[in-house]
């Protein structure tokens, strides 16, 4: 099936930095309740009984993501159908702070032999509250940088992305403490890559269960749908 449409290193840096002025990354995120991982599981939008839900075309294994009892993200990992991590960010901290996070894939070896291999860090330096500059580097190269910016909830509100010296800015919009779109602006001002998100299902701490995927500036058909399944303490 289709892949999610994804920024180049939006989707990569979700997690830069927890913004000190919340109390943890589930906050940061709009997660009630102590949660332990959740699972998100990509598929095609299927419409029944009038409204749109997860259809049967789901793509192979699904996304987790670890926090751990404090609230602050650990880990991240795709998982395959047989069970096989595809990929793996791991973090590092300095009292505290996400300083550093690595990114590693799978690469077949032999037909029954595969390990993991990093592909890439992400060094991070907090300038304030509101604002995180990063290097991702990639066998001791810098492949690019950017700085992010928080709200005054400690979410990302918009990331400056320079990559081969051309600069864009990825745009976060929430509304109630959902992530509602997301749309990259070029230097001119001209506005591309807009995905838009609805959330139709929740479970009983008032956490999201289904995501409906847009792409595009209008609301019509989804084209995708994320099922998120989150685990508790």
């Amino acid at each position: 099936m289709k892949s999610l449409l994804s920024f180049p290193v939006i989707m990569l840096l979700v997690f830069l930095g927890s913004c000190s002025g919340v109390s943890n990354d589930l906050d940061r995120h709009g997660i009630k309740g102590k949660v332990m991982t959740t699972m998100e599981f990509q598929c095609n939008a299927t419409y029944e009984n009038e409204q749109w839900v997860a259809g049967i075309d789901c793509e192979n294994g699904y996304r987790a993501v670890e926090y751990d009892e404090d609230g602050f993200y650990r880990k991240a990992y795709n998982m395959a159908d047989c069970g096989d991590t595809t990929s793996l960010s791991l973090t590092r901290r300095e009292n505290g702070e996400l300083v550093e996070e690595t990114h590693f894939t799978r690469i077949q070896m032999t037909p029954i032999h595969s390990r993991m291999v990093p592909i890439s860090r992400t060094v991070m330096d907090r300038v304030s509250d509101e604002q995180v500059n990063f290097e991702v580097w990639q066998d001791e190269q810098l492949r690019f940088e950017g700085t992010t910016y928080y709200d005054s909830k400690g979410r990302v509100d918009r990331q400056v992305q320079v990559v081969n010296n051309r600069e864009v800015i990825v745009h976060h919009v929430y509304e109630k403490n959902l992530l509602v779109e997301i749309y990259q602006e070029e230097l001119d001002g001209s506005r591309s890559g807009t995905q838009q998100y609805e959330y139709t299902e929740f479970d009983d701490q008032g956490n999201w269960t289904l995501r409906l995927i847009y792409n595009g500036e209008e609301k019509i058909t989804p084209e995708l749908t994320i099922t998120r399944v989150l685990e508790y303490y």
